[in-house]
């Protein structure tokens, strides 16, 4: 789908009809519309097809004047299993236009509809700017989000014996790893836009730039920490988990051997011979009462030693 704003009086509408557009933003976009922006801008037709693939790696090439950046945004795949992932988001500076290209539907206009870092001075070059800080701050609240789970993990496990909370923990720690390679891919990105090398930047881009440098680097130290955290707790959490397993064996094989000395009274006692009281007519009450003290006996003794 292609949806194209102007400009107007410091805030981004929908373009009039007919009017030459400011931005156009590409959400998973047709061939036939990819092929039209890259005809109707001059443009590389890789600068709109790359931030398409989900493999694409945060990069900034120019090209005959038109500039790409690809960095990496996090996004929640999926309703009932939901997966923690990243995904490339495309910049194309051509000249005055600036185009969006994103696989995700709605993720460019979410970004940049945020009020919470609103420029001083919304130009067209601001939403690049706007959208690097808010990227990076997307991915502190994942960590959030992820951190959360991992306190829901906690408190099932303790008691647990299936794997489901383990699991929980791998989905958790692939999805910081692919944080982890985003969030420094992104850094090498804004680090070579703040050197000047590509373009000047004035002193509020400089200051936003820097904002978004902030907002990663505490994201990449939240990473860092979070996984060093979330891999001994899944090292903890396997050790609870067997030794939950072997409480659950040691009771059983506990009751096993209690129930073996009953079984073995009343199995001999089945034999046609002759047997100490069995020519008595409360026989059966007197080995049924053995049965039940000398099982009595032992499990107090197993219960003294904390065998069960």
């Amino acid at each position: 789908m292609i949806t194209k704003y102007s400009l107007t009086e410091n805030m981004w509408g929908p373009a009039p009809e007919g009017a030459e557009p400011d931005w156009v933003d590409l959400e998973a976009p047709e061939a036939d519309e990819l092929a039209w922006a890259a005809q109707r801008y001059c443009l590389p037709a890789l600068f709109l097809s790359d931030p398409l693939d989900p493999r694409e790696r945060p990069r900034l090439e120019v090209e005959d004047g038109v500039t790409l950046f690809v960095v990496r945004a996090p996004v929640i795949q999926g309703e009932v299993n939901e997966v923690f992932t990243t995904i490339p988001l495309g910049i194309v500076i051509a000249g005055d236009k600036i185009l969006t290209v994103c696989r995700e539907p709605g993720l460019v206009r979410q970004l940049l509809s945020r009020q919470t870092r609103k420029p001083r001075q919304i130009t067209k070059d601001s939403l690049l700017f706007k959208a690097l800080i808010e990227i990076s701050t997307d991915f502190i609240h994942q960590l959030e989000v992820l951190e959360d789970l991992t306190e829901e993990a906690e408190k099932h496990l303790s008691k647990s014996q299936q794997n489901a909370q383990i699991m929980t923990l791998l989905v958790i720690e692939k999805a910081l790893i692919n944080f982890s390679v985003a969030l420094h891919s992104n850094r090498a990105i804004m680090e070579k836009l703040m050197s000047g090398t590509v373009t000047a930047l004035s002193e509020e881009q400089a200051d936003w730039l820097e904002r978004a440098l902030t907002e990663n680097q505490q994201a990449i130290f939240t990473v860092e920490i979070f996984g060093q955290i979330v891999g001994s707790m899944g090292d903890a959490f396997g050790v609870i988990i067997s030794n939950n397993l072997n409480k659950v064996m040691k009771f059983l094989t506990g009751v096993t051997i209690i129930l073996m000395v009953p079984t073995l009274i009343v199995g001999a006692y089945g034999m046609n011979v002759r047997l100490p009281l069995s020519e008595l007519f409360l026989a059966f009450y007197i080995l049924a009462v053995i049965c039940v003290v000398s099982s009595l006996l032992i499990w107090f003794y197993f219960s003294r030693k904390k065998w069960i």
